[in-house]
């Protein structure tokens, strides 16, 4: 999710990634780097090993760090060039080592993050009694299932997994294998990963899952939408505080982060936003999203992408801290200027569509092309879609448009996402 560049060097080996900060203080950014130079100067003083806090993973009897390590971002990617995609793999043994320095104990993966397991499974080597470990799998039938979890057992060179869930939506087949290898002692946790609270709910409510994976982030406010917050989900928060299931957020930062389009400052409220970040330079606007997260008593922890080590410093001295009004000020600028190019990816406009177009995961392609930069990825997805399901087929009737409770520009987001994707 963050920017990479080379330092000027003779050599390929000291070139590094660099670091959102670092991108945002730099004169390569354009006119950003300029701008926000005060703003990424003071990120907060390093956190003392021991200052991490620690909430109950509801029933589970886990006690997680409110702050983890998430590894979705960037892993797959190849845009970033065999060299710097190995780099930054390389990275992830002294990402873990800061964390744990730090006091957070869990990494949550999945096992269509690349070879991430594997990384992990060596990092983790020695103090797997230390580390809170979720992995998940895409598999529908049982037996797919079962094998999966055999290689993640095997990957993390580890005889269970403490929490197993099913990734990006709820399979009856996964349910079917996770209950018997949880009675095999193979797996500790059932849960689920979705976008969409609703689709959590009937799970939630019939007490098949420990926990779940859900985004939530400052812009799922209602203040950021013409109708409706994102449906359901602080209800949906507040039921699994009932039924004591844990609560991990993912995407706590939004997955649409500045270094991505914040060169656009011909867009005015861009424009606003550097030159108010550079005046509010004493304050760090990527820990004030985690403290927003963190600030809902529901919620137990957050799964953080996290690309050097220098970050995991950065994120852990959010631990603790409370929003000010500066904070705020900070995030209501942001949102401003991303609310009506952020799709929250609630499919609420997607039973609208009357040819059935995948609307939500077109968007997120078009994000992770546009602001993640993983073009690659993106297009390789995007390609993968049914030809009836993709932006091609969408008649431009506008019907999305008038159920989306954000008020995108929908059909222009696809047309433009078709002509980066194919």
């Amino acid at each position: 999710m963050n920017g990479f560049a080379d330092k000027p060097s003779t050599s390929a080996h000291d070139r590094q990634p660099v670091t959102r900060r670092q991108f945002l203080e730099s004169g390569s950014a354009l006119a950003v780097g300029a701008a926000l130079s005060g703003a990424a100067a003071s990120a907060g003083a390093e956190p003392r090993k021991g200052e991490m806090q620690y909430r109950r993973f509801g029933a589970t009897g886990l006690t997680v760090s409110e702050i983890g390590l998430g590894c979705a971002s960037g892993l797959k990617s190849q845009t970033l060039g065999p060299f710097l995609f190995d780099r930054y793999r390389e990275q992830l043994p002294a990402i873990v080592d800061r964390l744990f320095e730090r006091g957070g104990n869990f990494v949550a993966t999945s096992q269509s993050y690349h070879d991430t397991e594997e990384i992990l499974g060596r990092a983790l080597k020695g103090r797997r009694k230390d580390a809170i470990i979720f992995t998940a799998t895409g598999k529908d039938k049982a037996k797919d299932v079962v094998a999966a979890c055999e290689l993640s057992l095997k990957n993390f060179q580890t005889d269970y997994i403490d929490c197993y869930f099913s990734h990006g939506d709820w399979r009856d087949g996964f349910y079917e294998a996770a209950q018997s290898l949880k009675q095999q002692g193979k797996i500790r946790f059932i849960g689920m990963s979705c976008h969409v609270p609703a689709k959590h709910r009937p799970h939630v409510e019939a007490g098949e899952v420990d926990f779940i994976f859900q985004p939530y982030n400052y812009m799922a406010l209602a203040k950021w939408t013409e109708k409706i917050d994102l449906p359901g989900i602080e209800e949906l928060f507040a039921l699994c505080k009932q039924q004591d299931v844990g609560v991990i957020c993912m995407k706590p930062m939004t997955g649409h982060f500045i270094p991505n389009w914040a060169k656009e400052t011909s867009e005015p409220k861009v424009a606003q936003l550097m030159q108010e970040l550079r005046q509010f330079g004493s304050e760090n606007l990527y820990q004030a999203f985690l403290m927003w997260v963190l600030k809902n008593p529901n919620v137990c922890c957050a799964a953080v992408g996290m690309t050097t080590p220098h970050e995991v410093v950065e994120n852990c001295a959010a631990v603790g801290k409370k929003l000010t009004a500066l904070h705020y000020r900070l995030l209501d600028l942001y949102a401003a200027a991303a609310t009506r190019d952020y799709c929250r990816m609630c499919e609420t406009c997607m039973p609208s569509c009357p040819h059935g177009v995948a609307i939500a995961d077109i968007l997120r392609f078009r994000m992770y092309y546009k602001n993640y930069g993983h073009r690659a990825d993106a297009r390789e997805y995007y390609a993968a879609l049914p030809a009836d399901r993709n932006a091609r087929a969408c008649s431009r009737c506008g019907k999305c448009e008038q159920a989306c409770p954000n008020g995108l520009a929908v059909v222009e987001k696809l047309r433009e996402a078709h002509s980066l994707l194919v």
